[in-house]
């Protein structure tokens, strides 16, 4: 496996083009050897990157979902043995049965009921029969048709005997369960391939025939037992996911856009979906607060999850449009649950309740209403609602002018639901409801779902003018729900003109009740919170809120009855820097509080601090607060300190978010981006000039996300923001110990959220854009910590193949955190010895000769100028030492074409940089070689006569035309006489004369390497009809020069004087004689030799004397 692992590793290296599929093949083998956290990995970075558009298409979008419903993990089969660690012998004879034989064994022990030594005999036959078709024979030793009918019917009988206690723990049934699901699954046909399987004959027949009659054997169990609730239970304890193998095995033979028709295939499927939705969803999710049902419920949720992306329209119809007939679980067919209400009961627990089944089963149930939402979005979805059409629905979706019908009906059966638990007398309805909308808004479906109440006529009012008069755990409830849905600007502008007061009030409540209950802490955190997330958010006006978020009108008649009660309206906002040192304090107090008693919970000072340092982060997104924070240093050294420590990724996370708003620069704009910002701040200028005189809300009017979030440039001190102070900022930071905190949150142990990695890769390009922070960044670990999160499709060196990667083409980057870390380490290589700061400089090469091709990022030019830059640091080592990477760097991996193309740039830090590099790397005998190879045959029998064209002007070669010259004289077959211009040592004699100083220096040191040729001297004065003249030209520079160019001088002349000095040494007597009675080269030469102790006069000395005018 591992072989096989390390080829798809080295094809994603060589070229991600097709990255998503291997990274799904890879996640296969991962998951079959039983690797979990290697496949979830893969397969979530297969998911990220079909989001781009190079790699999004029908087929990759098909293979990641197919991925997440059919990779599982495996475990290694475990030894047969008893709890003592000794060899069960009642499993082991059972395990030398054959497939049939145990099937049979089974059978026959529960139907005749006679169960040996307290069941031992099924319980070991079930085992050891799971452990073959599960195991890694399973395709070997799939169960027949009749085979899984009977296990099918044996699952029910064995379930029906454990609600009397006959089978202790339901153990057969789990065994059974887990055959039949791995069975079934083996005849589900893949996707990809559905319509070519289906003309298979005969064996699709019977795969078909035998899942149709598994089902109706499930359906007529559930018949059976309509009235026994505790069959249900046991039932879908035990058997939830051999339920979902059959309705989804089925369902890969129905066409998803044809689930409604009629045929025995359909009519099957809808039964069976329509059993899992009504019955075993509500009875397996009937009670999430029990921990011991924690696993049950997981279960359950995954396979609706896997059951939504098999056939969604179906899905969407039965899971929105249930009449809710489902039992309740105790025998009652009480209508009053439906699965969407069920839904959003699980939703309607606090995400940090201290309940972890409940905890557990509410994040399963985001997953769920997300995919649920983006399913029904889809007008293709919604062909088995009576109200759809499907030319007209796709229309007006393309148009965003209506949903879809699937949309609309869940919309219209979640708004009744939350509205009337929301408007409930009773405080725990109450509290659900705002707790299940909190959820939506968390989950990212809150605007789709919920928008319907925002344009009922007070229904936002009263919510406030009840929350006077709440308990104070609904009130907490209240403001979680405010907290969430101020993700919505719309939403948060309405919000806060009504609940600005009350909110205000609740957050000084702790100051004013020390020793008060738990409660009035939390209720003062969480407003805390609120009032952070709305100090950026501009108050709405009464016209506006009545608005619904997301729609283009608000219904008529609510502007004039939405009045925002009690003076809300009018509240000042508290001063951001004041809310902040609230924040600050609480964290404080609860870190003293931790030290005073030492055998605190760690986890109860996570969760006490987590919100608290969300909202400060929130805060730091103004200026002011960002001084005010940064420089608080005591405070940022504990809080950093706790960061390193905790196991909480939450707190971790939002402690990174803190590190980035307090050292991000503002962003570099395209002058596309800069114009659009002209145009949006003209445009408010304008409505501002234009509203009636008695609006009160006029900057609100046209405003977007970013600038209600961070404000007007024009409202914020420019002092703060700028380049300088953020630099002062992240030192300050650093000191504190924020570099300990990213790297440790990067640890592979603590499995890291790709939000997580992303935000540790932008924040360390920002503290390293500071210079005199780059080698604490390496000190601290930085560099191990950026290479470790790169995502899969980066390209990384080889230790074992770094020097054979031949036919390697460098690539522009496709991941925004693999750019980051690239121009992270470029400014790090730039500042700190190759040899210090990386174990082996080839690590990185690949990165950076990547960053070269990058052009859709703003910063594009100065990526390219500082891996540029990076490279030539690396490409100054000692030739032939450890850390030489220039035959790698180049040859190897291609890069000097990647060079070549940026020596052309208009550009000219960017032509600079290059030619500085190529300078350096042409001490590599490989790239020497390919600079004077051919030269020779661009020499005519007569020097070439002529003008040079303008040094512009250059073509180089290829690779192929190269090699592919004959013998014959370029000069010969040309007309023109300018074929020298296809040589790449044009290039160099093109660069020697253009207007930057240091481009003609670099460019000069290396005709001066590569003089050390005859080929080159040959082309440069016998081929080359300027090269000379350049030279003088160049040699001469700066001749009324100050004291601040005479270095400059002094470097031409030592370069002009060596190149002279070697094509005199050439033993060429053409080039003798073009030196000789070139004027210009012996008067220069001449007033070289004029000061000994200038470096470059030995050179012009020897070169005098070898043409005879010493």
């Amino acid at each position: 496996m591992e072989q096989t692992v390390e080829g798809i590793t080295k094809k994603l290296q060589a070229d991600s083009s097709n990255a998503p599929m291997l990274l799904l093949e890879r996640a296969r083998l991962y998951a079959d050897n039983g690797d979990e956290a290697n496949a979830k990995a893969d397969i979530a970075s297969a998911a990220s990157l079909v989001k781009e558009p190079q790699h999004r298409s029908d087929q990759t979008v098909a293979a990641v979902e197919r991925a997440f419903r059919e990779i599982s993990i495996r475990p290694a089969a475990a030894e047969v043995t008893e709890s003592g660690g000794k060899t069960d012998p009642l499993l082991a004879k059972h395990s030398a049965l054959s497939v049939e034989e145990l099937v049979n064994v089974v059978v026959k022990a529960i139907n005749d009921g006679k169960q040996d030594q307290d069941g031992a005999v099924s319980a070991a036959a079930s085992a050891a029969l799971a452990r073959k078709v599960d195991g890694a024979q399973g395709k070997q030793a799939a169960l027949t048709g009749d085979q899984i009918y009977s296990l099918v019917d044996v699952f029910h009988t064995a379930v029906a005997a454990a609600t009397t206690g006959s089978l202790d723990e339901c153990v057969v049934a789990k065994n059974i369960a887990q055959c039949v699901k791995a069975a079934v699954l083996h005849m589900a046909l893949d996707p990809d391939s559905k319509d070519k399987e289906k003309d298979a004959g005969e064996h699709n027949h019977a795969n078909i025939n035998t899942l149709q009659k598994a089902a109706k054997g499930i359906q007529t169990a559930w018949d059976v037992h309509d009235s026994d609730g505790r069959f249900k239970q046991l039932a879908c304890r035990c058997g939830a996911s051999m339920y979902m193998a059959v309705a989804y095995s089925l369902s890969t033979y129905v066409d998803s856009q044809k689930v409604g028709d009629n045929d025995d295939i359909a009519t099957s499927l809808r039964a069976i979906y329509n059993l899992y939705i009504q019955q075993v969803w509500m009875v397996g999710t009937l009670s999430t607060a029990k921990s011991d049902r924690a696993g049950e419920v997981g279960e359950v949720c995954q396979g609706v999850l896997r059951l939504l992306t098999a056939a969604k329209p179906l899905f969407v119809y039965l899971f929105t449009a249930a009449s809710g007939s489902g039992s309740n679980g105790s025998g009652s067919k009480k209508p009053s649950k439906t699965p969407v209400s069920r839904l959003l009961q699980m939703l309607g627990v606090a995400a940090d309740s201290p309940v972890p089944s409940e905890t557990k089963a509410r994040s399963h149930a985001l997953l769920i209403v997300s995919q649920l939402v983006a399913a029904a979005k889809d007008p293709a979805n919604s062909v088995m609602f009576p109200e759809h059409d499907a030319s007209s629905s796709r229309a007006r979706a393309q148009a965003h002018s209506e949903p879809s019908a699937a949309v609309m009906q869940l919309r219209k059966e979640v708004t009744g639901i939350i509205d009337e638990w929301i408007q409930s007398t009773i405080q725990s309805e109450r509290s659900r409801g705002l707790l299940s909308a909190a959820s939506l808004y968390e989950g990212g479906v809150g605007s789709d779902l919920l928008s319907d109440l925002w344009l009922k006529s007070g229904w936002a009012g009263d919510l406030w003018d009840q929350g006077e008069f709440d308990k104070p755990e609904t009130q907490l409830s209240l403001l979680r729900f405010a907290d969430a849905s101020s993700t919505d600007v719309s939403v948060g502008k309405q919000m806060k003109s009504l609940g600005n007061g009350l909110v205000q009030e609740l957050a000084k409540r702790q100051a004013t009740s020390k020793g008060g209950s738990d409660v009035d802490d939390e209720l003062a955190a969480a407003a805390s919170v609120v009032l952070a997330k709305w100090s950026g958010v501009a108050t709405a006006s009464a016209p506006a809120s009545a608005q619904a978020p997301g729609s283009e009108s608000g219904a008529a008649g609510a502007d004039s009855e939405m009045d925002p009660t009690g003076g809300n309206s009018t509240t000042p906002d508290i001063d951001p820097v004041v809310l902040a040192n609230m924040h600050m304090e609480r964290i404080s107090d609860a870190l003293n509080t931790q030290d005073l008693n030492k055998n605190g919970s760690a986890d109860s000072l996570d969760n006490s601090i987590e919100k608290a340092v969300e909202a400060l982060g929130f805060l730091c997104l103004k200026p002011a607060v960002k001084e005010h924070v940064a420089h608080n240093e005591g405070f940022l050294k504990r809080l950093f300190a706790v960061g390193q420590k905790t196991t909480s990724m939450s707190l971790r996370f939002s402690i990174l978010m803190l590190i980035r708003n307090l050292t991000m620069y503002k962003p570099v704009l395209t002058e596309e981006q800069k114009r659009m910002q002209q145009l949006q701040r003209l445009g408010k200028k304008a409505q501002g000039e234009g509203g009636s005189s008695t609006d009160g809300d006029k900057s609100g009017a046209g405003r977007t996300v970013g600038d209600d979030l961070k404000q007007d440039d024009e409202g914020e001190d420019p002092v703060l923001d700028s380049a300088e102070s953020v630099s002062k900022r992240s030192v300050s930071v650093c000191k504190c110990g924020s570099v300990s905190v990213l790297v440790s949150t990067v640890q592979p142990k603590l499995r890291p959220s790709d939000s997580a990695k992303d935000t540790v890769a932008e924040i360390m390009v920002a503290l390293v854009t500071t210079q005199s922070l780059r080698g604490l960044v390496v000190q601290q670990g930085g560099i191990r910590a950026l290479l470790g999160i790169l995502t899969a499709s980066a390209p990384k060196a080889d230790s074992k193949t770094s020097q054979s990667n031949d036919g390697y083409v460098p690539r522009a980057l496709l991941q925004k955190r693999d750019k980051n870390i690239a121009f992270s380490l470029a400014k790090i290589a730039i500042s700190v010895p190759p040899n210090l700061a990386f174990q082996d400089p080839r690590e990185i090469v690949l990165l950076l000769l990547s960053l070269l091709h990058e052009d859709s990022e703003p910063q594009a030019l100065l990526m390219k100028f500082e891996s540029l830059l990076a490279l030539t640091n690396l490409a100054s080592m000692e030739p032939g030492s450890s850390y030489d990477v220039r035959d790698y760097m180049a040859i190897s991996l291609n890069g000097v074409s990647s060079i070549e193309m940026l020596m052309l740039s208009d550009h000219p830090l960017v032509r600079r940089a290059a030619t500085e590099l190529l300078c350096n790397l042409v001490y590599s005998p490989k790239v020497f070689e390919r600079y004077v190879a051919n030269a020779e045959k661009y020499v005519p029998e007569e020097p070439a006569p002529g003008e040079l064209l303008p040094s512009d002007i250059v073509e180089l070669p290829s690779d192929s035309e190269d090699n592919a010259r004959d013998g014959d004289h370029p000069g010969n077959s040309d007309s023109d006489g300018d074929s020298y211009r296809s040589h790449r040592l044009h290039l160099l004699v093109a660069l020697s004369d253009v207007d930057d100083a240091a481009t003609r220096s670099a460019a000069a040191g290396a005709l001066a390497i590569l003089s050390n040729d005859p080929q080159c001297c040959r082309y440069l004065f016998l081929a080359h009809p300027r090269a000379s003249s350049v030279l003088v030209r160049l040699a001469n520079d700066f001749a009324d020069s100050n004291d601040s160019d005479r270095q400059l001088r002094i470097a031409f002349r030592h370069r002009v004087a060596v190149i002279w000095a070697n094509a005199a040494a050439s033993g060429d007597a053409r080039v003798l004689s073009k030196l000789r009675h070139d004027t210009g080269v012996v008067d220069t030469l001449d007033d070289m030799t004029h000061d000994p102790k200038m470096p470059y006069f030995a050179a012009a000395k020897d070169a005098l004397q070898k043409i005879g005018k010493h």
